[in-house]
């Protein structure tokens, strides 16, 4: 069945992802937006850093196309430091605490958009402590099974996606509490009166992060990234993401040839 696609712009989308920020922070749950919602929140503020203006007034100008620049996505990949809560021996707590979590993102259900223009309805349709899934609607009833979003939820270092190569499993393994202090906290200028705040990766984290998957679309997004950052003034570190990709392997205790293969191929594409 075909899904919606949402970017930033989708105020539905934006009011799901905001919300969650908000359950996860009153909760002290550290926690980053990872994958395509933190490639769009990237790109998306460098854009709007550089044309000195909001989201939604570049998503509404003819001269502007927001497909060209944020690639739209059906699901949202958060990663969460749960150590606070469970000890990693027995995740149970840790679980319930999401299982909460998700309950109250949906809460009373109906919200105003961030531009105050629409009401979104929010619906917890299947709750998993894995990949929960929500319906949303925009000035609609959130039953269609079209809006669905899916959430890929992450609790810790052995918490990887057994299809990814094993080079990227050991990278995500070796930096996954690290990168939480990396983190950024973008606040995107969303319309004139309202700007939203989200947890993302970090900027030379999440490059080589896709650096380190290398799939079509990592390129497509790593290449997108690099533009942006330059024409907003705020070049990437590459001598930081070359650290992180060099770095040595825990078991071998020697860099990956195969990371540092893909780190000079991007060398290459952006020269």
């Amino acid at each position: 069945m075909k899904r919606a696609l949402y970017s930033l712009d989708d105020e539905e989308f934006m009011t799901l992802l905001e919300r969650t920020d908000g359950v996860l922070r009153s909760r002290n749950i550290p926690y980053m937006y990872v994958g395509g919602v933190a490639t769009q929140a990237h790109i998306i503020n460098y854009i709007c850093k550089k044309e000195g203006t909001t989201l939604c007034e570049l998503a509404h100008s003819n001269g502007f196309r927001i497909q060209d620049h944020l690639r739209a996505t059906d699901d949202a990949d958060i990663t969460l430091d749960t150590r606070g809560i469970s000890d990693g021996s027995s995740p149970v707590e840790a679980q319930r605490e999401v299982m909460d979590v998700l309950r109250e993102i949906e809460g009373e259900g109906l919200y105003t958009s961030p531009t105050s223009n629409h009401l979104v309805a929010i619906k917890l349709d299947r709750p998993g402590v894995r990949r929960p899934v929500f319906r949303l609607g925009l000035d609609t009833e959130a039953e269609s099974p079209d809006s669905e979003v899916s959430f890929n939820l992450y609790y810790g270092p052995e918490d990887t996606n057994t299809r990814w190569p094993q080079e990227m499993m050991e990278f995500e393994r070796q930096n996954y509490f690290d990168f939480f202090n990396t983190a950024k906290r973008i606040s995107i200028p969303y319309c004139p009166a309202k700007n939203v705040d989200v947890n993302v990766k970090g900027i030379e984290q999440l490059l080589a992060t896709k650096i380190a998957r290398a799939r079509e679309k990592d390129w497509t997004d790593l290449l997108l990234l690099h533009k942006h950052s330059l024409e907003a003034g705020e070049p990437i570190n590459l001598d930081e993401v070359q650290k992180l990709l060099s770095a040595e392997d825990p078991k071998y205790h020697v860099p990956s040839e195969l990371l540092m293969e893909r780190f000079e191929k991007f060398r290459f594409l952006i020269k």
